[in-house]
């Protein structure tokens, strides 16, 4: 006779629609994070080249943008890395079903660091810039596609992480209510 398992409960499918995102989301993580590992010294050895080249200053203080701007980068997503992968579900259950609707929640003040690593990079190709035209051009182009970015990162929230986080806030509200 073939065993089935028994349906799994509200609290039990969230717990496992959890673990498998916060896995996800931490192998996704995990790959951002390396890249900009990588990028982070590639720029540092350019900004290093441009000052043995006498390059200008400008060509300099790109290069060093874009390395902070990478650095940055690799340390945020290294961030979410260890938040995504080390989740305790062992805690309290309202603890828990918190902390998850937390990282669920799209945006949160860790998020300045992100903003600030774009603003480096934007700085960085401000100032490759030789006339006026061409640094309108690049902030048309740049800031078109930040906007582009967080949008799409929206609609992907919207379609696949926002489902669980109001799950776990409806949770939160029922436990919070029997009390």
């Amino acid at each position: 006779m073939l065993h089935s398992n028994p349906p799994l409960s509200g609290m039990d499918q969230l717990i496992h629609k959890l673990k498998n995102e916060d896995e996800n989301y931490a192998r996704l993580s995990r790959g951002i994070q390396i890249f900009y590992w990588i990028m982070a010294p590639v720029y540092l050895i350019m900004v290093v080249l441009h000052a043995i080249e006498g390059s200008s200053l400008n060509e300099i203080l790109g290069g060093i943008f874009f390395f902070l701007a990478m650095l940055i980068f690799a340390l945020f997503f290294r961030n979410y890395y260890k938040e995504y992968k080390y989740v305790d579900y062992s805690q309290p259950t309202l603890v828990m079903l918190k902390k998850a609707a937390y990282r669920y929640k799209p945006f949160q003040l860790k998020i300045l660091w992100a903003f600030l690593a774009v603003g480096f990079i934007n700085a960085g190709l401000s100032l490759s810039a030789t006339h006026m035209a061409d640094l309108l051009e690049i902030q048309l182009v740049f800031w078109s596609a930040m906007a582009m970015a967080v949008l799409i990162g929206l609609w992907r929230w919207k379609v696949r992480y926002k489902p669980i986080r109001d799950a776990a806030l409806n949770m939160i509200r029922e436990i919070e209510a029997d009390y």
